[in-house]
């Protein structure tokens, strides 16, 4: 069985409020939304504790990772590939933080909490069996 994946990201990005200097946009569907089929997806929530290093998130049956996207209510630092730096995902007010990475994995990512309060993290994994 297979799973397909819709995504869409809007960017705008302008000096204003109501984005009348817009600097750089990419609104249309066709430049922004992608539908792809992937052989496997493993998705879920994880509550890490505060302070908690060293999360692999669970891969499932995707043996190579296709697309990556996870979200957080805290500042989490995401590695991808066994990167030693990583990614830090900050939330704002009221705004969860996001990642969305379309790219080829194959070591599972892994997760710290950043903060002093516990993290409730979604995410959600698609690629190959093999």
């Amino acid at each position: 069985m297979s799973v397909r994946v819709r995504n869409q990201i809007v960017v705008v990005a302008s000096l204003d409020s109501d984005e009348k200097a817009v600097h750089f946009e990419r609104q249309d569907k066709t430049l922004t939304s992608v539908v792809a089929t992937y052989d496997a997806e493993e998705s879920g929530q994880v509550v890490l504790a505060a302070s908690e290093t060293g999360y692999t998130l669970p891969m499932g049956k995707v043996a190579t990772g296709a697309l990556l996207y996870i979200e957080s209510d805290q500042e989490l630092l995401v590695k991808l590939g066994g990167e030693v730096t990583g990614h830090k995902l900050t939330p704002t007010t009221a705004t969860k933080a996001k990642l969305f990475f379309h790219t080829e994995f194959v070591a599972a990512p892994v997760i710290s909490n950043l903060t002093s309060s516990e993290a409730q993290v979604a995410y959600l994994i698609a690629g190959a069996k093999t």
